[in-house]
């Protein structure tokens, strides 16, 4: 009964990270495109964003459902995910009047996934963990990222867009980490 319980919670936690993958690569692809058309129509950059949201958002709420062994890979992502869900919907449904607030809504986006990764680095630093320094780094790099949209320092609107499609693929780059790490190692326990 007890290997039958474990290769469930194991099947649900690879369901999870592959999920988390998938959604990694379209929040790369996503900021590649902003970064490749800057100019582009900015009710796209938020129909785009919010699409990827979404989908984000509901692999971030199963993740959080996969019980990994140590609450480490998906430790919060039913509160981001319930975060990235809505704000997909506001990009979805209010994609016009959003146009103008778009990069700080998307630095708060970016600040808030980075303190939760910063949460992810301390605990992965409390179980043992080796490399748990890199996610500590990728979590500083997309908090200062996220300050610096919602401060907007840059002067046009191309450089800003650029800019948001730099964060968005980091962002990414380092969920795609972060799926991989931490579940490699749960697995390997």
């Amino acid at each position: 009964m007890k290997k039958h319980r474990e290769g469930k919670r194991m099947k649900t936690i690879k369901q999870a990270k592959w999920c988390y993958i998938i959604c990694s690569l379209l929040l790369i692809a996503a900021g590649v495109y902003i970064i490749a058309r800057p100019y582009a129509s900015a009710v796209i950059f938020c129909r785009v964003i919010g699409a990827v949201s979404l989908v984000y958002g509901i692999s971030k709420i199963l993740g959080y459902f996969s019980h990994d062994l140590y609450n480490l890979a998906f430790q919060f992502d039913l509160a981001l995910g319930v975060f990235t869900l809505i704000f997909g919907l506001i990009l979805l449904l209010r994609s016009a009047r959003v146009v103008t607030f778009m990069p700080v809504i998307i630095g708060v986006f970016v600040l808030v996934d980075g303190v939760f990764k910063l949460q992810t680095a301390v605990d992965a630093n409390k179980f043992g963990l080796s490399n748990w320094w890199l996610i500590l780094l990728g979590s500083l790099l997309c908090i200062a990222l996220g300050l610096l949209l919602i401060v907007d320092p840059f002067s046009g609107s191309g450089a800003l867009m650029t800019f948001v499609g730099i964060s968005l693929a980091i962002d990414g780059l380092q969920n795609l980490f972060n799926a991989f790490y931490t579940v490699r190692i749960l697995k390997n326990r």
